[in-house]
């Protein structure tokens, strides 16, 4: 786990934008105060942000990334109970009691964080009262939340994949981008964009440590400008397209079904073997003809690769993007109908008003 200075513009922009929405307007002393003594974090993915069990002296503030919590069962079993995202304060309980870290948390991406110590925390709600009540608020809406199901938070970053030939992986981006514009801002990523990102042509394909510390400085703050990244992967195991699988939220596995389902280079490459507990989802995307109507071949793309789900889509037909944009963007509205036999009629009619009104 290594620090990171404040120096660059787009981290300053990103904490005082998370810090106004979790405390309002602090004023500029206090803000000054927090930039001086809150230590920046980089944690890379499959890394352990904290251990259940050890110390607690400090809390955290995720700036960009992805993170899961776990808690080990009486069978000492971890048990995954929820993922965090950009915004989510970590471990401030343990600044009020002291007492031993209740979970591990573990980075499934690289992510950048930033940590404010405790006697730092004590210092800071002497001047400022609000603080502590903020905290002491997300305590115990998290203490009477822990044995409810939360929803998974949307994915930021998410990588494009081609695990098959015939992908038109471009075109399949920017369709999907432009369902995604509905829900927030876009950002479309690719080998060349991120060339000029950087500034220097073909950077992106070396595999040392200072060409990982400017692409990640240059997708941290792509990130910060927008609701979702899409990273489109080359389409062989690339440092690009490696590097694509390390910052990505989510994977799409996009195949063209009409192609064979064997195991592509790519997810030989890339896929297999990653950091344990750090995997970030996948998601298997079909590529059907824009004619057909009911999907075949689905076992065999399945049985190869243990995905998280799989979407079926006609690239051509525009509702289909959209509902792949609606799952990612975790606004897919869910609707289940009972009743069999004759009743089963009356339900289209209930389905085209529904489709009628929106």
């Amino acid at each position: 786990m290594a620090t990171a200075s404040t120096k660059y513009p787009h981290r300053d922009a990103q904490l005082a934008h998370h810090l106004n929405a979790l405390f309002g307007d602090l004023g500029s002393a206090t803000v000054t105060f927090l930039k001086q003594h809150l230590q920046w974090v980089e944690i890379a993915a499959g890394e352990v942000l904290i251990e259940q069990g050890t110390p607690g002296d400090s809390a955290f503030l995720s700036i960009s990334g992805r993170l899961r919590v776990y808690v080990a069962g009486d069978d000492g079993a971890p048990r995954m109970v929820r993922e965090l995202g950009r915004g989510e304060v970590i471990g401030e309980m343990s600044l009020y009691t002291g007492e031993p870290r209740t979970a591990t948390v573990v980075a499934v991406r690289d992510s950048v964080l930033v940590r404010l110590d405790k006697p730092q925390f004590e210092a800071l709600i002497a001047s400022q009262p609000q603080i502590s009540i903020t905290f002491t608020r997300q305590i115990i809406e998290r203490l009477q939340t822990q044995h409810l199901r939360r929803p998974v938070a949307a994915p930021v970053t998410i990588g494009l994949l081609p695990i098959s030939a015939g992908v038109a992986l471009q075109d399949f981006a920017q369709q999907l981008a432009s369902q995604l514009a509905r829900y927030g801002r876009v950002g479309v990523v690719d080998a060349a964009a991120m060339d000029g990102a950087i500034g220097e042509a073909g950077f992106r394909l070396s595999d040392d440590a200072e060409a990982g510390r400017r692409i990640a400085l240059a997708l941290d703050g792509i990130e910060a400008e927008h609701d979702f990244v899409l990273l489109i992967a080359d389409a062989d195991a690339s440092a690009w397209t490696r590097r694509c699988v390390r910052h990505s939220d989510e994977l799409l596995l996009v195949a063209d079904a009409a192609q064979t389902p064997a195991v592509h280079a790519i997810e030989q490459a890339c896929l297999t073997g990653r950091p344990a507990r750090a995997e970030a989802a996948e998601i298997l995307v079909l590529l059907h003809a824009p004619n057909l109507v009911s999907p075949r071949n689905m076992r065999a793309w399945l049985a190869r690769r243990p995905v998280t789900s799989h979407v079926n889509l006609r690239l051509e037909l525009e509702r289909d993007v959209a509902r792949l944009a609606r799952l990612l963007s975790r606004n897919a509205i869910g609707l289940v109908l009972g009743g069999g036999g004759a009743r089963g009629v009356a339900h289209l009619g209930i389905w085209r008003a529904l489709q009628a009104r929106g």
